[in-house]
């Protein structure tokens, strides 16, 4: 018979047993603590590796992610490894084998199992022995649906190798070690979700505010490169006989060009985009577009989508190493870089649209402004004829020729005043030469122009100057600006009316006051009043009167005001900067 153990020797070995639970138990719990603390991938891949390799007393660990879509499994941390991301093929290895089949491979010694790869091992310098692998089952799924989306890797049982028991409790924490693999994956993708809602809004933005194209389609593809996380984006569009290259990286540095001379090829892969015809025609790209050597799709990740411009023609957008080594789900990455390229083929569609409404508004303000020249010119010209006609009639006196010559010279006079009024407004010339000058003097210069207009029109003037103040300005081009107001509002008033002009001092400021009794501005015109072209049912004019008045008034540093209640005449304050008292 076996000898029997002591009671002593049994303690022992319960307290052991005791011992070892609570450590487990421990280990347990600080692995649930862990996994609850971040949804972070990385970092809770580490924190998942650190408590396994202490709960199952192993030398190290490892977990791998499988990526379905690549057929690899990959792991970016090996504990005490030199080798800081191992990507393996599924079904290669120990690993792969368990990620392929789904069993739990346990081996006591692993250079006696042929699914063993001792590669790692070589490079690395280090003795794999004993080895228990587990996969991970996706949480989500039953059945035959269910798929392995991790596999944990315990290699070297600090004491002999791993038991049954070690198996059992590597499947209870294989279980919380899926849901939070799963959870920080969804977590992952609305972030990413998130973050792709705000490329595009940053997008759209672009659309609404840039109109370049450059730097709108370098901003896009900078923007797209470091949401991807991908070390170039490239871009081709397709512009009639024309194709446009865009390039950029998350750093700034980017490329923009276009060319018309691109070989047949690289339209064909247009229409039929492939990996294959990619790489094969793009040395030409290279060279069409004089891109650096080290720019292409290289042996890096490269992830790409056609996207339709207009009839026959498609455009490409594609990233370069996208993903930076992180397990992706391509197909959001290629519905991002779709929605990139629509993008793109949009900004070149806004783009040709408001140049063809550029090209209209300026064809029609060119037709107006001719249009408005071609009436009010047409009036001095047909009075000219008119009194050349009597000037040449015999029956004329010389007192009437004299007349009628004087007639024809004003109107010469108002012809080529009408010509510089429209050639120095088109030409934004800015001819002010300002000087010291007395408001009273100003006033003295413009007084007999305005009394004349007055007679003319047989309005009741009625003119009060209460400043003695001096003005930095133009008195030349003052006096237009007065001729202009004044002119407006006895053409508005017609016959009769009164037209008040009061000056005085405010705030450190002159203002000159224009205020006529007509029946005031048409709410219509008011909010484009101080536009070109603008009036207010007038028979002669060129509608530049006011927008000249605007841009006098601001070249001497001063403001415009109006007022003009419906019906009760209109009130002009223009103010001007107080230089000194007089």
């Amino acid at each position: 018979m076996p000898p029997t153990a002591t009671p002593s020797a049994e303690y022992a070995q319960l307290e052991a047993r005791l011992q070892q639970k609570e450590r487990e138990l421990y280990s347990i719990q600080r692995i649930g603590r862990a996994l609850s603390s971040t949804l972070e991938l990385d970092a809770l891949l580490r924190l998942i590796i650190q408590e396994i390799t202490t709960l199952m007393d192993a030398d190290r660990s490892s977990l791998f992610l499988v990526d379905h879509v690549r057929g690899e499994i990959w792991s970016k941390i090996a504990l005490k490894a030199e080798v800081r991301e191992i990507r393996l093929p599924i079904g290669k290895g120990i690993s792969g084998y368990v990620a392929q089949t789904g069993e739990v491979i346990n081996i006591p010694d692993a250079y006696q199992d042929d699914r063993f790869d001792p590669g790692t091992d070589r490079k690395t310098g280090y003795r794999t022995r004993s080895i228990l692998c587990m996969p991970v089952w996706d949480p989500h799924e039953r059945g035959d649906a269910r798929q392995v989306i991790g596999v944990i890797q315990v290699l070297n049982k600090s004491n002999g190798h791993f038991t049954g028991a070690d198996e059992e409790l590597l499947e209870a924490l294989a279980g919380q070690v899926a849901i939070s693999i799963s959870n920080a994956s969804l977590y992952a993708r609305l972030d990413r979700k998130f973050r792709e809602t705000d490329l595009l809004y940053e997008v759209e933005q672009m659309l609404s505010t840039v109109f370049d194209m450059r730097p709108l389609l370098t901003g896009l593809m900078s923007r797209t490169a470091r949401h991807l996380e991908a070390e170039w984006v490239l871009g081709f569009l397709p512009l009639g006989d024309t194709f446009l290259f865009v390039a950029a990286n998350g750093d700034r540095d980017d490329f923009y060009a276009e060319n018309g001379a691109v070989a047949r090829e690289w339209y064909d892969l247009m229409a039929a985009p492939t990996f294959e015809a990619l790489t094969a025609c793009w040395d030409d790209v290279r060279h069409y577009f004089r891109l650096p050597a080290d720019l292409g799709p290289g042996d890096g990740p490269l992830t790409w989508t056609g996207f339709p411009v207009d009839g026959d023609n498609n455009g490409v957008v594609m990233a370069l190493g996208a993903g930076g080594g992180r397990t992706r789900a391509d197909a959001d990455d290629r519905t991002m870089l779709e929605l990139v390229g629509q993008k793109m083929a949009r900004a070149q569609e806004l783009h040709n649209l408001r140049e063809t409404l550029f090209r209209g508004e300026r064809l029609s303000a060119i037709g107006q402004m001719m249009s408005t020249i071609v009436h009010d010119i047409r009036g001095p010209v047909n009075t000219i004829y008119g009194f050349v006609d009597l000037m040449s009639d015999d029956g004329t006196t010389p007192e009437e020729r004299a007349e009628f010559a004087g007639i024809i010279r004003d109107e010469v006079k108002s012809t080529m005043n009408m010509i510089t009024e429209v050639l120095d407004f088109a030409k934004g010339k800015t001819s002010i030469l300002p000087r010291k000058s007395s408001v009273r003097n100003i006033l003295k210069v413009f007084k007999p122009r305005l009394e004349q207009m007055s007679q003319k029109f047989g309005s009741t003037l009625d003119l009060s100057v209460e400043s003695e103040a001096l003005v930095y300005a133009d008195e030349d081009k003052l006096n237009r600006v007065f001729y202009n107001i004044s002119k407006n509002a006895h053409e508005a008033m017609g016959s009769g009316g009164t037209f008040r002009v009061r000056v005085y001092e405010q705030d450190s400021q002159v203002v000159f006051q224009f205020t006529d009794t007509g029946p005031g501005i048409p709410r219509e015109i008011l909010p484009r009043l101080f536009e070109s072209f603008v009036t207010s049912g007038k028979d002669s004019g060129t509608g530049l009167g006011l927008a000249i008045v605007k841009k006098i008034v601001d070249e001497h540093d001063g403001r415009i005001e109006l007022e003009s209640p419906e019906g009760e005449g209109a009130t002009f304050r223009i103010h001007l900067p107080v230089l000194q008292k007089g």
